[in-house]
Order: C-alpha cells, then sequence, then structure tokens
C-alpha cells in the first residue's frame, strides 16, 4: 500500500471499518478527495505454522493519501496511498519489534509504503481493477488490485468516497524475508485489508 500498497507482513487484520457516517449518496458530482483516516484502515493477515497453523492480524496506524473518483468517469479514478511503516501493531511488543527490524520493514531505511494506480478498469460486476506500482523496502513492483468503490456522503451533505480492497502480495518479492525464532515459519503470501473512508477537501492525515 500501499500501500505502496500496503502491505505487508504479518498477519491478519480482522475486518476494517470504515467511517458508520456515511450512507450511500450515488448522486453526488465526482472529483478529488483526501484520506480520512479516522474512518480508514490499513491492515494485513500472515500464516504461520510451528505444531499447528495459525493467523496473525497486523495493523498500520498512521497512513495518508489522496483518491480522485468521479462514477461518470470510473476509468479516470486514481488512488495514491502512502503507509508510515513505524507504525506498524500487531498487538504484541515483540512482534512489533520483529517487524520494525532489518529481517522485515526495516523502518529506519524504508520509513514509508508506497501504492499509486496509473490505470483502472471497471468490470461487469460493477468493481473495479485497479493497476499501479507498490513499493515496499524500495522495491517497486506492478501490482493489479481488486476494488469496490462507491461515492458517498455524511449525515451533513458532505461529499465523500469509500475504497476497498482485499488482495495477496509475496512477501519475499519485497525483500521481507525474515524468519521468526523457534522454528515458525511464516507463509510467503500475505493478506492485505485496505478500506479508506475519504471526504472532498478534507485534511490529509
Amino acid at each position: 500500500m500501499v500501500l505502496t500498497g500496503v502491505s505487508v507482513l504479518a498477519v491478519a487484520t480482522a475486518s476494517l471499518v470504515l467511517a458508520p457516517s456515511m450512507v450511500n449518496a450515488q448522486s453526488q458530482t465526482g472529483g478529488d478527495y483526501t484520506l480520512n483516516r479516522a474512518g480508514s484502515a490499513v491492515g494485513f493477515t500472515i500464516s504461520a505454522s510451528m505444531l499447528f497453523k495459525v493467523k496473525r492480524d497486523g495493523v498500520f496506524k498512521d497512513f495518508t493519501g489522496n483518491l480522485s473518483y468521479n462514477p461518470a468517469r470510473p476509468t479516470d479514478t486514481h488512488i495514491d496511498l502512502t503507509v508510515y511503516t513505524d507504525s506498524v501493531d500487531m498487538h504484541n511488543a515483540e512482534h512489533d519489534q520483529l517487524m520494525k527490524s532489518p529481517d522485515f520493514f526495516d523502518v529506519a531505511r524504508f520509513p514509508t509504503m508506497h501504492f499509486v494506480s496509473d490505470s483502472t478498469i471497471r468490470k461487469p460486476d460493477g468493481s473495479f481493477s485497479m493497476t499501479g506500482d507498490m513499493t515496499i523496502r524500495g522495491v517497486t513492483k506492478r501490482l493489479t488490485i481488486p476494488v469496490k468503490m462507491r461515492q458517498d456522503s455524511n449525515a451533513t451533505g458532505q461529499s465523500g468516497a469509500v475504497f476497498e480492497s482485499n488482495f495477496q502480495i509475496d512477501r519475499t518479492e519485497f525483500g521481507l524475508n525474515g524468519v521468526p525464532k523457534f522454528g515458525v515459519s511464516i507463509s510467503k503470501k500475505v493478506a492485505i485489508h485496505i478500506a479508506i473512508a475519504a471526504n472532498v477537501g478534507g485534511p490529509g492525515r
């Protein structure tokens, strides 16, 4: 995630919750939106195994971005998302330090991850397929992700948009090659979960 997109490592973020104040309003006009962090979430799920398989949840608490969306021109949709790697939270201090270490995100050298799209295709079911560049640990890969998106407004009539995506990456392609202690094996595949609520002209963070 970016996320650049977003992403990666460690575990399973449960469901990502969008701003509860948002209600459907497809008739609004499109435009440029700024991410509403309070109503957004960026997380990941990692599968690991010792004597048995387990899943772990992780989230990033700090991220920022912008979304351009107009339902009249859906193929012009564009997203730019930056995630701050030092904000990784696996709900366990030891696991957090491991994720921040040079074996994984190496936050001292690579403080951000980034995803920026450059093309969007609308699918027959109304969802989108978005292609762009994801950068993690200084490695950039082309990635196509599934996206669900809609234009909304809140109770005060302020225009907004909702962006949701769930996809997988191979962590080793981005140099996330660390191995935990005690013989724990981590899957190469990491599930990424992004849910973004964005407002017109709101604060970026």
